[in-house]
């Protein structure tokens, strides 16, 4: 049996070759620096490559491979924005793709710092739809402000949200916030897409607590949502973790304000937020924000019930 150590080094040597000044399919980066963590962005592909502390294992995981036309998606990994509710998508775009401008053309460098970038997407005819993305690495901190605002620039009858996808490495497990102020098919603490995925997935409510842990110990392919304010990879002894504002009396399509998806063929280990659905008239914009940070756990959070009980104290706004 490998040693853990060992593993460590293999995925340490594989995040810096993963962390490379630029790409064949995915282009040139750009790259923001705290002193403490860094993060690079593929503008070519409006996505998200690197993120990751100093010395330390990315966590961000990304494909530099070609796309197939066929497929309406693209499967690079990394970081990336969905401006549609994915049942949608065939009535939009005539395809179960997503928008192929927001999340497949290039984006514009607006601005960039030291520690901060603004990038801009172009307009989804379908759509009416801009996005202009900042990213703000917080000053001496493991933190990541993220800002977007969608601005409705033509008319168009679709909803629209912000849906972050988050490809990230394999951790120990998963876990979700799990607010019960709405309720889920069968009064489960998550929902399921059992015509897509029919197997079960391994997740289940950590006792005394409204935190759902999702194992990535399986082989088959995986996705739960749910409602709440955070959700986190955590590897080691560090939570890779994602914070939004949950309002239950929002619109949510997805059915959901978070979403973890596994695919351990493919290497694929998402962790995934959702804002409300908005209605925007022409001319109106829409701001919506996402935290990351990397979490230290604590010399007292061992177990997997006292780490969801240190992050729901962090994050709990109820």
């Amino acid at each position: 049996m490998v040693k853990k150590h060992s593993l460590a080094l293999i995925f340490f040597i594989v995040s810096l070759l993963r962390s490379r000044a630029d790409y064949e399919y995915l282009g040139p980066v750009e790259t923001i620096d705290n002193d403490v963590v860094s993060l690079q962005v593929a503008l070519e592909v409006g996505r998200i490559v690197s993120f990751k502390q100093h010395n330390e294992p990315d966590w961000i995981v990304v494909f530099d491979i070609e796309s197939i036309p066929s497929w309406h998606w693209h499967p690079w990994g990394g970081d990336r924005i969905w401006p549609t509710a994915q049942h949608l998508n065939p009535q939009i775009y005539g395809n179960t793709g997503f928008d192929p401008v927001i999340d497949g053309e290039p984006w514009e460098l607006i601005a960039k710092t030291d520690t901060s970038l603004t990038m801009r997407s172009g307009i989804s005819p379908e759509l009416g739809l801009q996005i202009t993305h900042h990213i703000e690495l917080l000053e001496d901190s493991a933190k990541v402000l993220h800002t977007y605002w969608l601005d409705r620039v033509a008319e168009s009858p679709y909803p629209v949200h912000v849906w972050t996808i988050t490809g990230v490495g394999e951790g120990d497990y998963i876990l979700l916030d799990s607010d019960e102020r709405i309720a889920h098919a069968k009064k489960k603490p998550y929902r399921r897409w059992p015509a897509k995925f029919p197997e079960a997935p391994i997740a289940s409510l950590i006792p005394d607590s409204r935190v759902l842990m999702f194992s990535v110990a399986n082989d088959t392919e995986q996705k739960i949502g749910t409602y709440g304010n955070w959700i986190a990879m955590v590897r080691d002894r560090q939570a890779f973790c994602q914070s939004i504002e949950f309002d239950p009396n929002e619109l949510y399509l997805e059915l959901s304000n978070l979403q973890s998806y596994l695919k351990r063929e493919s290497e694929t280990f998402e962790i995934e937020t959702i804002s409300p659905t908005w209605a925007l008239p022409k001319g109106q914009k829409q701001e919506w924000k996402v935290l990351w940070e990397l979490i230290d756990l604590p010399a007292s959070a061992v177990e997997v019930d006292a780490i969801a009980l240190f992050l729901s104290d962090r994050y709990d706004h109820r």
